[in-house]
């Protein structure tokens, strides 16, 4: 049987959907769509089925992520992954290239050239039982952003980890709940978005001047979703994570941050990303 690697298209979706039903992927339909209308996919089909997926986005003219990466439990052992990849990697031959690995595809990247930066916790509830108290640090004041501060939030999302997003970040403040915390001079000291996503809500991406920040944004996100489920995906080398233990949202995963290309470092004193947008999209 002949297969056909073609880009993806919104038809593709439902299968795509599906695909994730089989690893047990909490992602809905709602979830897939917004992951195409930011990015690009390519999928393998033969005889008109999907046999897998891979999506790529483009941050920027130098850096890219790639995810949502399936095959088709029952077409395992085909070398099928490692086309998807190579399909996605030669649309960005000069890009630095960031993706979160399972530890069941750690191997194929490597082999790829991609290597280990780092951890990600991935905390969890079902129902989130103790809702913590908004600390706002002294001289800051919270609020919502406003569509006038697109392209602000978008540098200080670069300056967080190097990719530029300004699509993704005008997307979170039309459609979501974004939260930033200013201080009298409105310098941004950083901003964090709750959105719906997979089994409730998710709290992501976290950027921010500091621990403090990130503890008070989160915090202000969470206040009226007691009982809800919520997730929240964390660089492990940061302080949010043993925070979030405390809340009752239990590490659940720890994927492999990788890299192809010059990683991200960060201005010093700089904003951090403290919390993720999602695994694939970082």
């Amino acid at each position: 049987m002949s297969l056909i690697f073609r880009a993806m298209t919104a038809q593709d979706l439902q299968q795509g959907y599906h695909l994730t039903q089989q690893l047990k992927w909490p992602h809905r339909p709602e979830d897939w769509q917004q992951a195409l209308s930011l990015g690009e996919g390519v999928v393998i089909e033969e005889q008109g089925k999907l046999l897998g997926s891979a999506v790529l986005w483009r941050w920027g003219d130098r850096a890219a992520t790639i995810g949502l990466v399936i095959v088709d439990s029952q077409q395992q052992g085909r070398g099928l992954g490692k086309q998807l990849m190579l399909t996605l990697l030669e649309k960005v031959p000069d890009y630095n290239v960031r993706l979160h690995a399972t530890e069941m595809g750690k191997g194929l990247y490597e082999k790829l050239g991609f290597v280990t930066l780092g951890q990600i916790h991935q905390h969890q509830t079902r129902a989130l039982e103790t809702v913590p108290p908004v600390a706002i640090p002294a001289g800051l004041t919270l609020r919502r952003a406003q569509p006038q501060e697109i392209a602000t939030l978008t540098a200080l999302d670069r300056q967080a980890h190097g990719m530029l997003r300004p699509q993704l970040i005008a997307h979170l403040i039309s459609q979501h709940q974004t939260v930033l915390l200013a201080d009298e001079q409105q310098q941004i000291y950083g901003f964090a978005s709750l959105r719906r996503f997979g089994y409730g809500w998710a709290i992501g991406p976290i950027i921010a001047r500091d621990l403090p920040v990130a503890q008070a944004l989160v915090a202000s996100l969470m206040q009226g979703l007691r009982g809800e489920f919520v997730r929240i995906d964390t660089d492990a080398a940061l302080p949010l994570s043993s925070w979030l233990a405390t809340l009752g949202l239990k590490q659940v995963d720890n994927p492999t941050t990788m890299v192809r290309g010059t990683p991200w470092t960060p201005p010093a004193g700089g904003l951090q990303a403290f919390g993720l947008m999602t695994q694939a999209m970082a």
